[in-house]
Order: structure tokens, then sequence, then C-alpha cells
């Protein structure tokens, strides 16, 4: 006689396997969270500068993200970034704008520059970041007083190799800006020069905004805009050599300001190859002595 042995089926209740269901589904989300951003904000991290920034030949980035606050990090390139270094805003209303790289002291490891909000844009505080190399880490920079009320910066290159950061903001004592100019040496940022500023016959450059659109999905209502500030990094080249001259942030606004001396020039987002969204437009401008050049640079979100 033939006896078929087919194996026992456990029914569990419905209940209980919802729960076992749920349970094996957290489990494999924590784990998914161990492997990427320890603080689970990957997918809103934005990367806005990149180089050698601890002066090996491993490539860095540097990337900004809010949550409860602002963050800049540096961290590892590559699929699964590991976090080197980090620091946070004060106030849970903090943001942060116009990142950029420079080696202010010709060391060859670059400075990290930023500037941090939470009211208006113009009443922002320059904070720039070292990397020592007794610590191994980065450190906050230290000046007599604090750089604040800034409105907006660059770095100008000097005739020695050393660089000079050169800020202009608000006066204490009304609207009329004033400008600062300082220097690294050692660990800390020295005040070497400033007074108002001026706008001369020499000044030129690019200034516009960057807008995205459609700013939101789905049909566009009667009255409503279609198009929003974009927050993102712009990049000039020389029209005639196609070399990277800068690239500044925008601000919250979208706006950028870039003191330029005459020529003509390519603006646009960084160019990458492949299907991108956002995809941004490149313009091409001519600056003229005296002037700064107005332009818009569109971005399709990708929206539909």
């Amino acid at each position: 006689m033939l006896i078929n042995r087919a194996p026992k089926r456990h029914n569990l209740p419905p209940i209980l396997f919802a729960l076992f269901v749920a349970i094996a589904s957290a489990a494999a989300t924590f784990g998914q969270a161990e492997r990427g951003s320890h603080d689970g904000s990957a997918r809103s991290r934005r990367v806005v500068a990149s180089g050698r920034l601890l002066g090996t030949r491993e490539l860095q980035q540097v990337s900004v993200w809010h949550t409860s606050g602002a963050h800049l990090a540096i961290q590892t390139a590559g699929p699964r970034p590991r976090v080197i270094w980090q620091t946070d805003g004060n106030s849970s209303s903090a943001n942060i704008d116009s990142v950029r790289i420079a080696d202010l002291d010709a060391d060859g490891i670059p400075e990290i520059l930023s500037l941090w909000w939470s009211g208006p844009i113009d009443h922002a505080v320059l904070r720039v970041f070292h990397w020592d190399r007794d610590r191994q880490s980065f450190i906050e920079l230290e000046s007599a007083s604090e750089i604040d009320n800034v409105r907006s910066y660059r770095v100008v290159s000097l005739r020695r190799p050393a660089s000079r950061i050169v800020v202009e903001m608000r006066a204490e004592n009304g609207p009329r800006l004033t400008s600062r100019e300082y220097e690294l040496r050692g660990s800390k940022l020295f005040r070497v020069g400033g007074g108002p500023v001026v706008t001369t016959k020499g000044d030129s450059g690019i200034e516009g905004q960057a807008l995205i659109s459609p700013a939101r999905p789905g049909p566009i209502r009667s009255g409503q805009p279609s198009s929003a500030p974009y927050k993102t990094t712009i990049v000039v080249w020389n029209e005639g050599t196609d070399r990277e001259v800068t690239r500044v942030e925008t601000g919250a606004d979208g706006r950028f300001r870039i003191a330029l001396p005459p020529g003509t020039y390519n603006v646009g987002p960084p160019r990458q190859t492949g299907r991108f969204l956002p995809r941004g437009s490149e313009e091409t401008v001519t600056v003229r002595p005296g002037t700064f050049v107005q332009v818009t640079i569109n971005f399709d979100s990708g929206m539909r």
C-alpha cells in the first residue's frame, strides 16, 4: 500500500501573518538605513562641491541638507559614501548658501567656505572650515569677530600664492554696504583691509536667476505661476577656450551675481551626460566694461 506523505501546511491566522510581514519589513528597512546615510536623509542631500579635500588622491564631496536645521558634511565619493566630517546649524531654521572650496593659504588642501543664515539672506554668517593635519579633521577658522551681516563674498587670487576673501556686508548703522578683506594665517582669519563698497566703471560680470518649471505636477491653474526660483549650481565657461572660469551656488531665491572681466562666456548648470533631470539651459552672454549682464537659466523639472 502506498502512503502519500504530503508536507504539512501550517496555516497562520491572518493577524499573525500580517504581524510577521511587518516585523520582517521593518528589519529590512533598518538594515538599509545602516548602509546609507546615518540620519536617513540621503535622498535630501545635495552635492555642492567636490575635490581632493584632504590632500590625497581620493575624491571627496561636500553635501548639504536640511532636517530640523542645516547640515554640511564631507563624504567620500562613490555609490556608498562614507561621512568623514559633519557640522550642523545651531537653529532649526538655519540654512546654507554659497558653498565654495578655495585654497586660501596655498598649502594644497582647499578650505570650505559657506554662508549660514536663519533670517534675511543678506544677514548671513560666513563660516570657513580648514583641514587640520595634526587633528586629522576639519576645524572652523577663528577670527577676531564674527563675520556676519554678509550679503555676498568672493575669493580673490593675489600675486603671491595665497588668496584673500572679500566680504560684502551691511553696515551696522544702516543700509549702506561695506566690504572687509580677510587672509588665512595659521588657523585664524585676519582682517587686512576693506571699506565702503563703491561701484566703479571697471565693475562687470553676470547676474541673474535660475528658474525651474513646471514647479508642481498636474495642470497649472489660472493665475498660478508655472515656474519657481531654483537653488542650484551655476558654472561659467570661457566661450573661446571652453575652460571653466568659476562656479557658484545660487541663493534660496535662485539669484546669483558673478564678477567677471569683459568677454564672452557660456553660463549654465554643470555639464553632464545622460538624461538627467532637472535639466538646465546653457546661455552665451557677452560682458562689457562697467556692466552686469542679466541672464535667466531655465530648468526643466520633468514634471508633466
